[in-house]
């Protein structure tokens, strides 16, 4: 190959992949989600997003013309809608009967809250034709007393200087068949809509080719007076994107239409990167890099999108996301919403509006189902509640509006709980999804949520989305206005929209359950009565049980069964099934007695509560059967030789009934999260005395009674502290503490002990004091033996290596008695707790006199235990430094106990030293510069810089609290998250979970890896670190709840952490960068019992003041 051809074939590659980039489904908007609308249900068997409002607007009524009806016009269609001078406006074009049949206008509506709307008003009236007007289309026809034929794919616009601008366009169709918008029309007008509400004069912007000033009713815009209003019209006419609108009424191949294509229904927005992205009818779309005067080539069908000829609308949501609303069927119906985080790439399906009621009046061209979405356009405004508004046709005849709160929720992440007099408004009904029909509304009115109903063709419908359940119970009051009309059915139903069971008051006064194709009458109901209903479900029992004022009246069998329950629905008439798939897509007849009413009935619902006995009813978001495969992997990992209290057949049940949930895009953190409450479980031990935690599975000739080993018991009660049944905290302390004959354990006393501060850190997370002050005096006794037996002249303490739990150190020695670190802090710890406990217990003279213990050791550690040299905490053997650093330096920060002063900050810095503690595998337990570093061989427990998690997670803690607690400067989240990071890939032995007693920190060997006595060895935290200082929950004495995430802003898009038990209440702490993962809006979120109770659009400190409060006060 020469060189001349080497260059050709290079330029040849490069322009074939830059074509097949270009060309890349990728690139365009497509659908990669796994839902799918099934048309044979009139939902789509569609799960709705939560607190959709759908509100009709007009009412078609030929027989009794109004104004609120368009004075009897029975085609309307193709709404527009703009949000200006803090209102909504509302465009629809209006035919007497049928499509492309004249006379034909546009009428405008108004509404300041989306609710409450103005009459229809004529903004463009009926045009006449000119006389004589012929179309090459139509040989032999002419216009004679013809009026035009309105259609215009776009409404709105707002100038640069503010002003309102609504269009519209004349064509022509000299028969009922004839294509008004084959570009020979007779042009588009324009008109200001005054903030006064009253409108300019009406004048062309646009003339198709035959028409000019001259032979039309309305002049040019340049002859307008008001300049204001002249720059806004060329606004328009130098738009492309506007222009890319009006492609179907234009003349063809006119040269200000940008993209000259007979594609139907144009609309675009913007993308993160700037280009523009475009959708038309049959879900084709293409990408502009210049702002709309060009279009990539050829134009694509949206990749996975299913739609028909019907249009399609997408938006940029207020919190930067994306959606589309469309028709995902050949059929105009469901109404439904994808969701993307970037336009591009669209994730989900879910319904909007899923009535079809029957179109009363047949027409031209006029199709079942709700279609032709149109929501506010790009520069039209953003209305001030910052949801998504979409207005659209229902069967082309009545006019609706949709309200769908951003962010757009996907999943409902509480039970109901719903008081309606705290409500002021339906828009704040935002966890009620509402179906709102002109003669069937439904209102507020007090406590009362309002269901009225005198249509004959529709219902009022209300529906509460819940956490899917398999267990519900459902309870609220009820009152029907009347026993003699009327009826009112509410089903329980699934995700798909199968009921699987249904109540119903009849119009002849029965109050009965559904059971298969029979009803059972459980009794009979009175007028104006209220009565209290609870309703009791059972999936795996497929049967519901009804109870009245506490009485049981009904026990019947599921009509269909189901998974779970998600919905509970309350609807003033039958379900309809008409149309089907099958239905002729032409209806050329009117219903009997189409415009008339029927006698008004009414139903009102109150306090409505429902609540699930599932095991992961407390979860908001997550629920454990996702994440039940690591437990089974678990269990495939080893033959289980050693099985105590909860053998691993049992362990996933116990997991699913114990631990919050966790999830994040980085699956070793993911693992070993699980990996550790898995470990856990194994030492849960029963003892004749109730449950222990053991440290080591095999037996040990050193242990205590029942093999316990107290070295690590506060490492024990951090890290069992979140399990949500406390029996297994409870007894494992009080086994340590009176399971010897009522006394504490004989050999309690062999190892150093923070005890007093873990039994309050866990009083801080799961609020039971009672438990806590029962403990109070034996943890007082513990401190005053260590008092006795340990503490020197100067007032500070001593222990040796091994009581430590830390033998062969640099600083120390087996039977040395020297003044370390670890005791010291500890017994600092164990003072502020006790002092603590004697505040809230009352006991003022236990809370000085520990108190005073606190802050004499506070200042004998910073004064004594403080290396000015090294900067540092070290030990100090008898009179002078053991001048090492080693990680129990670090200890001090465990309880917060140095001052805030920056002089002792400077030891964190080691923490990145690789002279100092920072290896490959973690955080040595010494300083590796020191020349003794790793000198005292291996294998007998040395701790003279190999890797100890017990070590790492005490480190790992207190820089946590350095982190959250003081004013540095020093640690940046990237080196708590990296140490995190290597924390987790040390817990793995050939490449399988694992955690063991030490190792080596270069090449992360376990040391005693291939020991039986090692594996599963229960001598650190690690969740209570990913739960406090990972994903930042900093446990509180008070009602506010206060998070911290120390992950950097880069490393994960998402993350959540669900069910955590908190002082009685359940929390969910979740992070969603970009607000497609949980679809309740970007940033970082906390919810209290399914409840939001805080956000920030960062990963950032985020405190959600008496959060506790305001939920129990809720509650």
């Amino acid at each position: 190959m020469n060189n001349l051809t080497k260059i050709l074939f290079v330029l040849a590659t490069g322009w074939l992949t830059n074509t097949i980039q270009a060309q890349s489904p990728q690139d365009r908007i497509h659908y990669t989600g796994k839902e799918l609308s099934n048309p044979a249900y009139h939902d789509g068997q569609l799960s709705p997003v939560v607190g959709v409002h759908n509100i009709q607007l007009v009412r078609a009524n030929r027989e009794h013309p109004d104004t609120s009806n368009g004075n009897g016009w029975t085609y309307n269609h193709q709404p527009m809608l703009a949000y200006w001078n803090g209102q909504f406006y509302y465009q629809y074009l209006a035919d007497p009967s049928d499509e492309h049949i004249p006379p034909s206008q546009t009428f405008l509506m108004t509404s300041k809250d989306g609710y409450q709307w103005t009459n229809p008003e004529i903004v463009f009236p009926p045009y006449k034709v000119p006389d004589g007007y012929t179309k090459e289309s139509r040989p032999g026809m002419q216009a004679k007393d013809l009026i035009a034929i309105m259609h215009q794919r776009v409404g709105f616009y707002v100038s640069k200087s503010g002003k309102l601008i609504t269009m519209g366009n004349y064509g022509v169709a000299l028969d009922k068949k004839d294509d008004p918008n084959d570009g020979n029309g007779i042009g588009r007008v324009v008109r200001e809509i005054k903030k006064d509400g009253s409108f300019g004069p009406i004048y062309f912007i646009y003339y198709n080719h035959g028409f000019s000033e001259k032979n039309t009713d309305y002049p040019y815009f340049r002859k307008s007076k008001d300049r204001e209003f002249v720059k806004a019209c060329q606004e328009i006419l130098d738009n492309p994107l506007y222009m890319m609108q009006w492609v179907e009424e234009a003349d063809r191949e006119d040269p200000i239409i940008p993209l000259k294509k007979g594609y139907k229904a144009f609309n675009c927005y913007t993308l993160p990167d700037g280009r523009m992205a475009s959708l038309w009818k049959h879900a084709l779309t293409s990408i502009s890099e210049d702002g709309g005067h060009t279009w990539a080539e050829p134009v694509l069908r949206a990749k996975g999108f299913v739609n028909s000829n019907a249009k399609i609308w997408g938006q940029r949501l207020s919190d930067g996301t994306y959606a589309t609303v469309y028709n995902p069927s050949e059929f105009r119906w469901p109404l439904a919403i994808s969701l993307s985080k970037d336009g591009l790439e669209y994730t989900t399906l879910n319904l909007v509006h899923g009535e079809n009621p029957p179109m009363r009046y047949g027409g031209n061209y006029k199709s079942y189902g709700p279609q032709y979405p149109r929501g506010i356009q790009e520069g039209n405004g953003i209305p001030a509640d910052g949801d998504l508004w979409v207005s659209y046709s229902v069967n082309k005849e009545d006019m609706w509006i949709s309200r769908i709160p951003v962010p757009v929720e996907i999943n409902a992440s509480a039970h109901a709980d719903d008081d309606f007099s705290k409500f002021g408004s339906m828009a704040e009904l935002t966890n009620w999804n509402i179906y709102s029909p002109a003669w069937a509304p439904v209102s507020l009115e007090g406590k009362w949520l309002i269901l009225q109903d005198k249509d004959p063709f529709d219902y009022a419908k209300v529906e509460r989305k819940i956490p899917a359940s398999k267990e519900l119970k459902v309870s609220f009051d009820l009152l029907a206005g009347q026993n003699d009309k009327g009826i009112l059915q509410i089903d329980f139903l699934d995700e798909n929209s199968i009921a699987c069971s249904r109540l119903e008051l009849t119009p002849d006064g029965i109050f009965r359950m559904k059971g298969g194709s029979r009803f059972a009458n459980m009794m009979k109901y009175e007028a104006g009565k209220t009565y209290h209903v609870e309703a009791v479900l059972s999936t795996a029992d497929r049967n519901i049980q009804v109870y009245v004022d506490g009485k049981r009246v009904g026990l019947r069998m599921f009509y269909a069964p189901v998974a779970t329950i998600e919905r509970i629905a309350f609807r003033t008439g039958e379900m309809r099934t008409f149309p089907t798939v099958d239905t002729p897509a032409d209806q050329t007849y009117d219903l009997p007695n189409a415009g008339g009413q029927e006698p008004l009935a009414e139903y009102r619902i109150a306090n409505v509560k429902t609540s699930s006995t599932d095991k992961d009813a407390s979860s908001a978001f997550l629920k454990y059967e996702d994440f039940s495969h690591y437990a089974d992997y678990f269990n495939g990992m080893e033959d289980e030789n050693i099985a105590q209290a909860i053998p691993n057949a049992k362990a996933s049940e116990w997991m699913e009934e114990n631990i919050p949930l966790f999830e994040c895009p980085q699956h070793n953190f993911e693992e070993m999260y699980y990996y550790r409450w898995w470990s856990l479980r194994k030492h849960i031990k029963e003892t004749p005395v109730g449950y222990g935690m053991t440290e080591f599975l095999v037996q040990r000739s050193y242990s205590d009674k029942y093999n316990l080993i107290a070295c690590a018991i506060g490492h024990h009660i951090y890290e069992s502290r979140w399990l949500r049944d406390p029996k297994y905290l409870d007894q494992i302390i009080h086994t340590w503490y009176r399971g010897n004959d009522g006394g504490p354990m004989k050999k309690m006393d062999k190892f150093s002990s923070w005890n007093a501060d873990a039994v309050l850190a866990r009083y801080m997370v799961d609020g039971d004091k009672d438990f806590m002050l029962d403990m109070a005096k034996d943890l007082e006794t513990e401190y005053q033996r260590w008092e006795r037996t340990n503490r020197l002249k100067n007032g500070l303490y001593w222990q040796g290596d091994v009581q430590d739990g830390m033998e062969e150190s640099i600083s120390g020695g087996r039977k040395k008695k020297y003044a370390r670190p670890t005791i010291n802090s500890y017994m600092y710890g164990n003072a502020k707790a006790l002092s603590l406990m004697g505040i809230l217990s009352g006991d003022e003279g236990m809370a000085m006199k520990y108190g005073m213990r606190a802050d004499t050791l506070k200042s004998l550690v910073e004064n004594d235990l403080w290396n000015t040299r090294h900067q540092f905490f070290e030990t100090v053997r008898i009179d002078s430094s053991a001048n090492v650093r080693e990680a129990i330096g670090y200890i001090p920060w465990y309880f917060n106990l140095p001052d805030t002063t920056k002089k002792y900050e400077v030891a964190w810095k080691e923490i990145m030293d690789e002279k100092g503690f920072s290896a490959p595998y973690g955080l040595t337990t010494a300083e590796r510069r020191h020349p003794e570093f790793r000198t005292r061989g291996v294998g007998k427990c040395e701790w003279d810089g190999a890797i100890w998690p017990f070590a790492s997670a005490q480190t790992l803690t207190a820089m946590a609290n350095f982190m959250n607690n003081y004013p540095q400067t020093v640690l940046s989240d990237s080196v708590y998250f990296r140490q995190m990071e290597l924390y987790v890939e040390s817990q793995y032995h050939r490449g399988r979970p694992y955690i063991g007693e030490y190792l080596d920190e270069v090449t992360g060997y376990w040391l005693k890896g291939d020991q039986e006595r090692s594996r599963y060895y229960n001598h650190s935290t690690f969740n209570d670190l990913m739960i406090t200082g990972l994903i930042g929950l900093r446990p509180r004495l008070d009602d506010t709840i206060e998070v911290n995430p120390l992950i950097p802003a880069d490393k994960w898009d998402w993350f959540c952490l669900d069910n955590v038990l908190y002082h009685g209440h359940n929390l969910t702490i979740l992070w969603d960068k970009n607000g497609d993962r949980y679809h309740c809006g970007k940033g970082l979120r906390v919810f209290v019992d399914g409840k939001e109770a805080g956000h920030a659009d960062t990963l950032t400190r985020l405190v959600c003041e008496n959060a506790l409060k305001l939920s129990l006060i809720h509650i």
